[in-house]
């Protein structure tokens, strides 16, 4: 069974869901403006009060705690999410990006070799090389070769702003690239990279 088909028959189509014991938000909150929230059980956010004689925990920071306008940002940025489909809207894109990009895969013969992960809301892509590892050089052809079709995309999250035509034409640059990649797997990436491969943020050094 191909990837897209265990994606179509389940893998894309089910998400259960989870309460947390603690969450954390921030930047959509206030649509980029500096506030972040802590949510949890009761149980967990009274450890913070006075309220008991157990030892208490530091959940506060007040870092821009003068800065109300970020507030008024929050308040006006959750306004929006219940008066309009903000979530819906946000997975439904997520999923057309999803099957698309996979569509675009294995019709490059590379379903193995580059695949999406994570749910349509908060979506992210690998990239491996001939032997299935993942690789700092193919993903920066990848992204050098989107660039070159007007697509910046070193990730997969969709916005609220985000039309089905801007999904299509992102599909469609990837596409294109893939058509590099396809090429590089065979002759290496040097041949089509403009300069040095990438490397991953949080790495070692001797």
């Amino acid at each position: 069974m191909s990837k897209l088909a265990s994606w179509h028959l389940g893998g894309g189509q089910k998400y259960y869901g989870v309460t947390p014991d603690l969450s954390t938000f921030g930047k959509a909150l206030a649509n980029r403006f500096s506030v972040s929230a802590l949510a949890a059980k009761r149980e967990f956010m009274e450890r913070r009060g006075l309220r008991h004689d157990k030892e208490r925990v530091f959940l506060l920071s007040t870092t821009h705690g003068a800065e109300t306008h970020g507030l008024a940002a929050a308040i006006a940025t959750m306004r929006v999410y219940q008066r309009e489909s903000v979530i819906e809207h946000l997975w439904k894109m997520g999923e057309r990006l999803a099957l698309g990009f996979m569509e675009a895969t294995c019709e490059a013969g590379l379903e193995d070799y580059v695949h999406v992960v994570g749910k349509p809301c908060n979506l992210a892509f690998m990239t491996k090389d001939s032997d299935e590892r993942p690789s700092q050089a193919y993903r920066s052809l990848f992204l050098q070769e989107t660039i070159a079709r007007g697509v910046l995309m070193p990730s997969l999250v969709v916005s609220y702003s985000h039309t089905a035509e801007d999904i299509d034409r992102t599909i469609e640059a990837v596409r294109g690239a893939l058509s590099v990649y396809r090429q590089a797997m065979d002759a290496g990436t040097e041949p089509f990279l403009v300069g040095r491969p990438s490397k991953i943020v949080y790495r070692r050094h001797n």
